[in-house]
């Protein structure tokens, strides 16, 4: 009996110290990989194109977008705040905001603006690897009666007398009608 108790106070000896040398491994679960949203890079593309200075205080999302649209940049289907990036609505941005849309071949297929990045040497894996080589643009435009909605925007028609202000005054004094008639003298004489 004594030699069954020894052998099994053995065991749960060896059972507690191999258990304190190899402690088990907690199963970790990755957390699910967050996706980036259209704002976030419509923002972030914003920020790198140095077009913040078009943007009002405490822009709307609307805002970041109407800026990107009036310099021509912006996935195939429109922008939308809550839908996440897609590879080919990142790889279009990117080449769209480097102004190179015009260079790739079938603007009609996703993959060719994918393709067009990869030859050129651009790894679009992450947002930030796609969005590496994207500058400042050279002629920024600021988004004015721009729509985001797709809406027909109002006709704006001046009413009455327009004044157009000083900066104006030598183009009105050039169309202003004269008063002198042309006399039979300088009919055809040339000015």
């Amino acid at each position: 009996m004594k030699t069954l108790s020894a052998v099994v106070a053995v065991m749960l000896c060896s059972v507690m110290l191999s258990s304190a040398a190899n402690p088990p491994v907690p199963v970790v679960v990755p957390p699910d990989t967050a996706q980036v949203t259209q704002i976030e890079l419509a923002k972030l593309i914003v920020e790198l194109a140095h077009l913040g200075r078009f943007l009002p205080p405490n822009p709307s999302d609307a805002d970041y977008f109407s800026v990107l649209m009036a310099n021509g940049i912006s996935p195939e289907k429109g922008w939308s705040a809550d839908q996440a990036v897609s590879r080919y609505d990142l790889a279009r941005v990117c080449v769209e905001a480097l102004k190179q849309s015009s260079s790739v071949q079938h603007p009609e297929n996703p993959q060719a603006w994918i393709d067009y990045l990869v030859d050129k040497g651009y790894r679009i894996d992450t947002i930030g690897l796609a969005t590496k080589p994207l500058a400042p643009l050279a002629i920024p435009v600021g988004p004015t009666m721009y729509s985001t909605r797709g809406q027909a925007l109002p006709k704006v028609v001046p009413s009455g007398d327009v004044q157009f202000g000083a900066i104006m005054q030598p183009v009105r004094e050039f169309f202003k009608p004269s008063s002198s008639t042309a006399t039979s003298s300088n009919k055809g004489a040339r000015i």
